[in-house]
């Protein structure tokens, strides 16, 4: 019977978590929806009933389309979360080349990095490294944490993207020189809707769930992921992937 309270107990302490999580993250998917739609029905009123003149009709059409395009953005990575949790989306683990594709996404950010003037630095001890993974799932991570860095760099700062191998193991990094991440926001990094209040004035397009995206994703390939950073200094993320040896690798033509 004390055996049987105590399960009791246990089940009733976990149904009051799952309670307030599903609380906490219907009010920020309801807070994260209601603040641009508001000023897009604010902007397009005042379009219509004349309190905004016709010389800044573009302008404000301008920020309707950016806010309209940051809902399309939440409504996407919701759905996106929704298909993992329910096992909808499943992941096909191919074996392909990690640096290439460090490579392609750096010259995607070209015109960005160049903005900013970064010191870039891609380190690859191989031309060629291959992981087994998901390939779309791994772009989209690698992808996402690039593009932050790149967002939250300070000008003329040094950027990094490094792939190491050990022990059967790869370590994708990416650092970057910047605001950083305070220390007693390290442990919340990975959850739904985290979004640093110093980033907040910086990001006008990010949702806050990329790097929770990210977390679930590799825990669904059983690896890691993990963030250092020195606040006001520099920022470091790092995940994992497991290594296959190219002559393991069956390259079809």
């Amino acid at each position: 019977m004390a055996e049987l309270a105590t399960a009791f107990n246990n089940m009733a302490a976990s149904l009051a978590g799952l309670e307030d999580m599903r609380r906490t993250f219907l009010s920020s998917v309801s807070h994260d929806l209601r603040t641009p739609m508001t000023s897009i029905s604010g902007f397009i009123d005042g379009i219509l009933d004349g309190t905004i003149p016709p010389e800044q009709h573009e302008h404000y059409l301008d920020v309707i389309r950016t806010e309209i395009r940051r809902l399309s953005r939440l409504v996407i990575s919701l759905l996106d979360i929704t298909r993992i949790q329910a096992g909808e989306r499943k992941f096909t683990k191919t074996a392909f080349d990690i640096c290439e594709m460090g490579r392609l996404i750096l010259i995607g950010f070209e015109q960005k990095i160049d903005a900013k003037k970064l010191d870039v630095e891609f380190e690859c001890k191989k031309d060629k490294m291959f992981v087994y993974a998901d390939r779309d799932a791994i772009y989209q991570i690698f992808y996402n944490i690039c593009d932050n860095a790149v967002k939250f760099s300070k000008e003329g700062g040094k950027y990094r993207i490094s792939i190491l191998e050990k022990e059967r193991k790869v370590y994708i990094s990416v650092f970057n020189e910047g605001i950083g991440i305070p220390a007693e926001e390290l442990p919340f990094v990975f959850e739904r809707f985290y979004k640093s209040d110093k980033s907040r004035g910086l990001d006008k397009t990010g949702v806050g769930l990329g790097l929770y995206i990210a977390k679930t994703i590799i825990d669904a390939h059983e690896e890691e992921i993990w963030v250092k950073s020195k606040y006001g200094e520099n920022c470091e993320f790092v995940f994992t992937l497991p290594y296959m040896p190219e002559g393991e690798v069956v390259v079809k033509d």
